[in-house]
């Protein structure tokens, strides 16, 4: 088997098929700000209502959205897993002999409760005491929770292609994994090895399906369905491998790096990828929550050994966690600008530009589709004029 180097957990490991020598000038990625979910599940049912409709799909959740840390769909999909590996074990290297991909195949009763664990939250409620918490300081609240928008990654070491007996399963040139209907033969190999649980066998067909990262939209410029319905606009969606040395798409669009290629590859790394310790690279990035102790945030966010080999903040992983949560609490103003770029279009923004009061978002044909102000001006109006009163 192939090595492959992984730079999210900082060094190679096996997957079985090599790399390209060149990496692909668009790939699809997602950056999802946690702090601003509020469990709406306005994005599972676009995704739902847009997809899976139809018989065999009735389980099928390609995006759902999960409380933490008590809940999951398919119920424990994470710790199952987690539990089954080694320290600083890949899914590829846990692999049997006889397999390419170390996973397990849900049970039905697994898949009954999409809603499982929502608003449970950690720890008990106080009595008689009023609690206060300093995170600026380390303190953190006993009581928590979050919720946590899940979705298929579009990975760039993907388990289910990995796993494929038939090589049914196929990745884009734009990122996008997608199974080939007519080759798959409904062995659910994917399923069982995706560690996310996103591919799904629909017994009516006799096939598996999995989200399509929405390419029909895309194709057309624009945004998937779970980004655009979005009403806390939580997602920015992109081209996640345009860097700073990219060139201008065209028209007055400047060149350099997307936004979300910002928030996850530079300096000022502030959204982390869901469980890397599994080495598909995950293409789906997280603004973690403030609020919750880094504690529980290292072992979801980051690759969860002692030693830290990536390049991300920090000279440990705990510390990667604490500083990110900082830069989340007091955004720089250049990450304050592209938080304004969250849902305010339904294009893609494929650059963009931040000055001191205004933030301009550029399409892949270098339109501008956004231009708006970092801060919106206040202005009070005559109280008398605008009441009820006589």
């Amino acid at each position: 088997m192939p090595d492959v180097y992984n730079p999210q957990l900082g060094r190679e490991h096996s997957y079985p098929y090599e790399h390209r020598e060149e990496d692909r000038d668009w790939h699809w990625g997602m950056v999802i700000n946690t702090n601003r979910c509020i469990n709406c599940n306005t994005c599972s049912f676009a995704c739902k209502s847009t997809w899976t409709s139809g018989k065999g799909q009735e389980y099928m959740w390609w995006m759902n959205v999960e409380t933490e840390p008590y809940g999951g769909y398919p119920m424990g999909w994470d710790m199952r897993l987690l539990d089954d590996l080694e320290a600083g074990q890949t899914i590829f290297e846990a692999a049997d002999r006889d397999e390419e991909v170390a996973g397990y195949i849900a049970q039905k009763e697994d898949w009954e409760y999409p809603a499982l664990g929502d608003d449970s939250v950690h720890g008990e409620y106080p009595e008689n005491d009023v609690v206060e918490s300093d995170v600026e300081q380390g303190e953190y609240h006993d009581i928590w929770q979050f919720y946590l928008p899940r979705l298929c990654n579009h990975c760039k070491n993907p388990a289910c292609l990995a796993a494929c007996p038939r090589q049914a399963v196929y990745k884009r040139d734009d990122g996008v994994v997608l199974i080939d209907q007519e080759r798959c033969r409904g062995y659910r190999r994917c399923v069982k090895a995706c560690p996310y649980h996103k591919p799904m066998f629909n017994a009516e067909t006799g096939v598996t399906e999995k989200p399509i990262g929405c390419y029909p939209r895309i194709e057309d410029g624009n945004v998937p369905r779970c980004v655009s319905s979005c009403i806390g606009k939580t997602r920015l969606h992109g081209n996640i491998n345009r860097g700073p040395d990219a060139p201008s798409p065209g028209g007055d669009a400047p060149g350099g790096r997307s936004p979300i290629n910002y928030l996850v590859k530079s300096d000022e790394k502030i959204a982390l990828p869901l469980y890397p310790q599994f080495g598909t690279q995950p293409q789906v990035f997280y603004m973690p929550p403030y609020h919750v102790p880094p504690e529980f945030l290292t072992q979801m966010f980051t690759p969860n050994t002692e030693e830290k080999r990536n390049d991300w903040p920090g000279s440990t992983y705990r510390e990667s966690i604490e500083i990110v949560q900082q830069r989340v609490r007091n955004p720089s103003h250049e990450v304050l600008g592209i938080l304004q770029l969250f849902g305010a279009t339904t294009r893609l923004i494929e650059t963009y530009t931040v000055k001191e009061t205004h933030v301009k978002g550029y399409d892949p044909s270098g339109e501008k589709v956004v231009d708006i102000p970092i801060e919106e001006s206040l202005e009070i109006r005559e109280g008398e004029q605008w009441t009820n009163q006589p």
